[in-house]
Parts: C-alpha cells; structure tokens; sequence
C-alpha cells in the first residue's frame, strides 16, 4: 500500500520508518522551500508549492491509498482539492480547525469539553475588555501558526501588554488567564477506519520556553475516574468529528480537575516514548487507523520516559550516553531545534526519573562544547 505524507519534517520520518514492518510505501511532499533532510532515502520526495494543482501533484507521487499530513500546518485548499481525488486523512476540515485557535475553541465549546477559559480579540477595544475580564498573568495567542512558544505572549501586568501593542497588532488573538495548574499532561488517542479506538496512557510533560522538554508515562497520581473522564471527551470528540488517525489532546490537570489546552490531529512529541515500548508506537498506529487496519496494544506495564534532544548551537554535540535509546532525525544543529529523542523505560518510576535526570546532565555538559 502506498502512503503519500504531506511534510518532510521528524514526523515524517517516524512515521515512514515504522511503516516498515507494515510493508508500506511512503512519498514525502515538501511544502513549499522546507528541508527534506530528515526523510532523504526512506521514499520519493516531490515539491509542491503554490499554483501547484491538486491533480499534477497526486500524478506525481503516484496514487496514492491515502494521504495524511505531518503537522497541522499545511495549506487547507490543497487539502480540500486533495480529498476530492483519494482519501485524505485526518479531514481538511478537521485539520483547518486546529490550525486556528478560534475555530478549535468553538468546536471543543460545543462539546461541552472543558478548557481553559479564553476571550477573543479583534480590535483594542476588544483587547481591553479581554484584560478586564482575564486579569494578569494571561496568556495571548495568535489564531493560527503558534507553535513550541511562537506567536505566544505571557504577559504579568499592563506595561508589557502596552509594549506588545506597540510591536503587535492586537487582531486575531485568543485571550487566557494563567492557569495555576498542577501537571501539565497530553492524552493520545487513535481512532481507525471503522470505528476502533484506543488510547496511550496519560503522559505527564515538562516544558521549557514553550517547548517540550520530558515526557513520562503514565502520570502518576491521578484517579482511574479522571483518567476515564479525559478518555471520555477524547472518544466524544473523535467519534462527532469523525476523526481517522491519531490526535492528541494537551491538557492541565488542576486542583478542580482537567482542562483541555489545545489539540493536534497528528502523532505528537509527548508520545515518542512509544517508539521502543512494548506498545504498538503511535506512528504505526496512525498507519493502522487511516489504512483500516486493527489498531495495536497501547498500554504499557512500565514506566516509559522520552527527553527532547534541543540545538544548543550549530554543531551537534556528541552524545555519549550509556543509557536509553536514542534516535536522531537528521537535522541541521540549530538553537532550539529538536535534534531528536531518547527513550527509556523501567519497572520503577524513581529510578526511571533518575535515570533521565542523569542522561539530561549528560546532554547539558556536551552540548556546551557544541557552540
């Protein structure tokens, strides 16, 4: 079976790869100028950019059994266009609404899933009216291309929102309160062809600058019944947008319970940790999903744990670690740019922590010497 993915990025490599057992043939579409280096060798790579028709794009990978896409970042007319000619999964529709904050916003409202609080802005005055109602700290976020921190401001008191008003026009931006939360944490979810459904373990994540730093499943200190609750309204929001493929729910568990932060209708960085657990990974099960193939086992008896390898500098460090398994995706070192990962997994959560502790101290002290 032949699978087109639209992005060349380290998602379209993990996926391709595990594919593999699946006897699956993978083309990479690289959207507009993006590097193709990560995926260079694992299937035909074809360039698409603007102007670029729907039908002269599918004739040039060849026709495909599916199309699904990397990220959520990719253009929706060639989305649509796309899925009058083959099947295109997840849905443009679906992929169009979480590309905008807004958009997300109202189809989880409708649902009545809990999220974090938020006010719309379009103008100064509407700015304004937001703060009142938020109060400081809050959190703006532009409708759409905010990722890993970008187009994201955190902002303690009316100076720094005054100074960002001088630089950015308040337009298109979602207000939210700063959320006291206890953990932050992602469910995945996948949702197949006909109808199947299975979800990973709650994850518990780490950020830092807005960018994922660890992850460690399952989290602890959570009650079955909230776990089922988070479960509940992933399945109610998969089953009435009729979603195929895997998607991801962040989340902030609080002292009142879970609120949902922001979806994503892909594989997701939080559940790298499945790459080497004795899970079906969340790759091959996307494939599974929008191939209509039985979904695979998704619970784990161990404690698994993933640490972001982030660019310090332009060259990459020589990583020397006696413990984990370590994946590279094949990236040009830059600051902030996520190089890679490494898995672990131990019968013990306090010394699988430990464990990770150590390998992060490794990682620190080589990559001083990688400027």
């Amino acid at each position: 079976m032949h699978v087109v993915i639209l992005g060349c990025g380290q998602l379209a490599r993990l996926l391709a790869e595990s594919g593999e057992q699946l006897n699956l043939d993978f083309t990479f579409v690289a959207i507009e100028d993006e590097s193709v280096d990560c995926v260079k060798h694992l299937g035909p790579i074809v360039h698409w950019r603007k102007g670029i028709s729907a039908e002269a794009l599918l004739q040039a990978t060849g026709m495909p059994d599916v199309v699904t896409v990397e990220r959520e970042s990719i253009d929706t007319k060639l989305l649509y266009e796309l899925s009058l000619l083959c099947q295109v999964s997840p849905s443009p529709e679906i992929v169009a609404t979480c590309q905008h904050r807004l958009k997300e916003k109202m189809g989880l409202s409708k649902l009545d899933i809990p999220m974090t609080p938020w006010f719309p802005v379009s103008d100064n005055k509407s700015l304004y009216e937001a703060v009142k109602m938020c109060g400081y700290p809050l959190i703006i976020k532009a409708f759409e291309n905010g990722y890993d921190g970008k187009n994201q401001w955190h902002i303690n008191n009316s100076e720094e929102l005054e100074e960002l008003v001088k630089e950015v026009d308040p337009k298109d931006w979602i207000i939210e309160p700063k959320i006291n939360f206890i953990t932050e944490a992602s469910l995945i979810g996948v949702r197949s062809l006909d109808g199947e459904i299975r979800f990973y373990p709650v994850t518990e994540n780490h950020h830092e600058s807005g960018i994922l730093k660890r992850s460690i499943a399952p989290l602890e200190n959570i009650a079955d019944s909230e776990v089922k609750k988070i479960q509940k309204s992933l399945k109610k929001l998969m089953e009435s947008w009729q979603y195929v493929g895997v998607m991801t729910m962040e989340l902030f568990l609080t002292k009142d319970g879970f609120m949902v932060n922001e979806l994503a209708p892909r594989v997701h960085n939080s559940g790298h940790w499945t790459k080497n657990s004795d899970v079906t990974c969340q790759f091959e099960n996307h494939l599974r999903a929008i191939l209509g193939k039985p979904l695979g086992e998704t619970n784990s008896p161990y404690y698994n744990g993933m640490i972001n390898l982030l660019g310090k500098g332009t060259k990459l460090p020589k990583i020397d670690l006696p413990d984990g398994e370590i994946y590279l995706y094949g990236k040009l070192p830059r600051a902030g740019r996520k190089l890679g990962h490494i898995n672990m997994f131990d019968s013990d959560r306090t010394n699988l922590i430990r464990r990770m502790s150590n390998a992060e101290e490794i990682l620190s002290l080589s990559n001083n010497g990688a400027r």
